[in-house]
């Protein structure tokens, strides 16, 4: 079973749905997707990819702002990286994900080695947790499912708890990848509006006559009807 999990693969369908940076330079967004080998391909926002992946598989998504509609690597700006186990996917998200939200490392050296299973995995699911909590933190929603059109029923057993029967059969994402994607797009709308509210909202409380300008007439802002 451990040779055989170490060679099966199964192509799975990344896409880079959408990327939110709120102090973007730029407006234009490439995905460089890498599964771990010499060869890296790169992709723009509403654009899949198909991957082959192993259990032991590590997608490194890094993500770049681009001044043109076209990537050129002279002028990408690196925004973050995203590091998705595919065994960690397999056991907590077995239908895969889809268009679901994850904060951006941006501070690790894509170039960096990966690190230990372990610290990987805690990484993925606080990028996952955080995507609500920091509205402020550059993130990226992406899918990850099964190719429907590749993987045939009985074939690559090994890999069979990643893909579930109605994802080989039918062209899309199941039920609860779904279900999923919808709890976490309104809890992120939710987070948006509060942070909204809270910038909008006036204090009541006495200014002080040290603040700077900028803080007095936010401190004084009157309610927007």
């Amino acid at each position: 079973m451990g040779n055989a999990l170490a060679t099966d693969t199964i192509p799975v369908l990344a896409t880079m749905v959408d990327v939110h940076n709120p102090k973007a330079q730029d407006q234009f967004y490439f995905a460089n997707v890498s599964s771990g080998g010499a060869s890296t391909k790169v992709i723009g926002r509403s654009q899949t990819l198909s991957v082959e992946v192993g259990i032991s598989t590590v997608l490194t998504i890094s993500v770049y702002e681009c001044p043109e509609p076209v990537f050129t690597p002279e002028h990408a700006r690196f925004l973050g990286l995203l590091r998705v186990p595919i065994e960690r996917l397999a056991e907590r998200y077995s239908s895969g994900i889809f268009q679901q939200w994850f904060n951006l490392d941006t501070k690790t050296d894509p170039r960096a080695p990966a690190g230990d299973a372990t610290t990987m995995c805690t990484a993925f699911e606080q990028a996952y947790q955080d995507a609500v909590l920091n509205v402020y933190q550059p993130k990226i929603c992406l899918s990850v499912i099964g190719s429907a059109f590749e993987v045939q029923r009985g074939g690559r057993q090994t890999c069979a708890i990643f893909v579930g029967e109605d994802v080989k059969t039918q062209a899309g994402p199941d039920l609860k990848a779904l279900i999923a994607s919808h709890k976490q797009q309104a809890a992120y709308i939710d987070a948006l509006h509060e942070e909204l509210r809270r910038l909008c909202t006036p204090s009541y409380r006495p200014v002080s006559q040290g603040a700077p300008p900028v803080a007095r007439q936010v401190l004084s802002r009157p309610a927007q009807g």
